[in-house]
C-alpha cells in the first residue's frame, strides 16, 4: 500500500465560518489555512466557491499555486458545484459557477471539483444525469481535473449504489464516485457493502464521525453534527477496511463540519483532524 494522503476539506480549516449560510466564506486567508494544514501533516487542502472567488481576487491563480507549492500541497479541491444537471431556473447560475471552478481548476491545477445532487429533492433520472455527467466530466478532462459526485440523504441521490447507476452509464475517467462516511451513514447504508464498489468509481473518500442518532433537521445536523473520527459512534475502521476491500488506494479527504469543532483556533482544530483521522488508516 503507498503512503496514505490526506486531504483537508474547505470546512476543515474553515475556523468560524458559518456552514450552511449564504454567506459561508472562512475568517481565515487561503495562505494561513494552507501553511496551517501543511504543519499538521496535510498532503491536500479543499476551498469552497466564495473563498475561491476572494483567494482569485487576494492572490491570483499564480500566487495561489506557489502558496500551495511553498508548503508541499500537492492537492486541491474546489467544491462545491450544484445544479449541474438541472433543466429550472437554477441552471444558469450553476453555469456561471461551473465556469468559474472550472477555470480555477486548470489554473491552479486542482485534483478535482467535488459535485452534488439536487438540495431541492427533485426527481432521479439516471439517463438524464449520466449524459449530464458526462458533458461535465468531458469538461474537466479537458480543463485537467476530474469531478466527483457525493450522494447526500437529502438530495435526489442518495446512496452510493444510486450514485453509481448514472456514473457507471456515463463511464468517463473523469466523472467519478466520492464516499463521505457520514452521509453513507446517515442514508442508513451497511458500511460493508461498499467493498462491492468496483475502485476504479471511487475518486475520493471523505471522513468524520458523528453520534449514530441526532435530534431535529438533518441538514443542520450535516452542518453541525460531526466530530472527529473516533469521538463518535460510527464504526469509522469498519468503513475504513470496506473502502479498501475495494482495491481504493487514492486520497482520503478529511470534512468535520461541526459548531464545537467551528469555535476551536485552527492551529489546534486542524492537527487534531489530522492525528484522529490517521489512527484509522495506518
Amino acid at each position: 500500500m503507498s503512503t496514505v494522503e490526506l486531504l483537508a476539506g474547505t470546512w476543515t480549516t474553515a475556523g468560524a465560518a458559518n456552514a450552511g449560510a449564504d454567506d459561508d466564506r472562512s475568517p481565515h486567508t487561503f495562505q494561513e489555512r494552507v501553511e496551517v494544514a501543511a504543519k499538521a501533516g496535510f498532503s491536500g487542502v479543499g476551498l469552497g466557491y466564495l473563498d475561491l472567488l476572494d483567494a482569485e481576487k487576494k492572490y491570483g491563480f499564480a500566487t495561489m499555486r506557489k502558496i500551495l507549492d511553498d508548503n508541499g500541497i500537492r492537492h486541491f479541491e474546489i467544491e462545491m458545484l450544484l445544479n449541474w444537471f438541472v433543466t429550472d431556473g437554477r441552471r444558469a447560475d450553476a453555469d456561471i459557477r461551473r465556469a468559474e471552478m472550472l477555470r480555477a481548476a486548470e489554473a491552479i491545477g486542482a485534483r478535482h471539483i467535488k459535485v452534488g445532487g439536487d438540495f431541492d429533492g427533485g426527481d432521479f433520472d439516471a439517463e438524464h444525469m449520466a449524459t449530464e455527467f458526462t458533458a461535465l466530466a468531458a469538461q474537466a478532462a479537458d480543463a485537467g481535473t476530474r469531478v466527483v459526485f457525493e450522494p447526500m440523504p437529502f438530495v435526489n441521490v442518495r446512496t452510493p449504489a444510486q450514485a453509481l447507476e448514472f456514473i457507471a452509464k456515463a463511464d468517463h475517467p473523469s466523472g467519478l464516485l466520492l464516499i463521505d462516511i457520514w452521509h453513507v451513514a446517515r442514508a442508513g447504508v451497511d458500511f460493508a457493502t461498499l467493498a462491492d464498489i468496483p475502485a476504479r468509481y471511487i475518486g475520493d473518500v471523505e471522513m468524520d464521525d458523528a453520534p449514530l442518532q441526532f435530534d431535529g433537521d438533518i441538514i443542520a445536523d450535516t452542518f453541525n453534527g460531526r466530530r472527529l473520527p473516533g469521538e463518535g459512534e460510527l464504526d469509522v475502521q469498519g468503513f475504513v477496511d470496506a473502502v479498501r476491500a475495494t482495491g481504493y488506494d487514492g486520497i482520503w479527504g478529511v470534512e468535520i463540519l461541526s459548531s464545537d469543532y467551528r469555535k476551536l483556533p485552527i492551529t489546534e482544530a486542524v492537527p487534531a483532524a489530522f492525528d484522529t483521522t490517521m489512527k484509522f488508516l495506518r
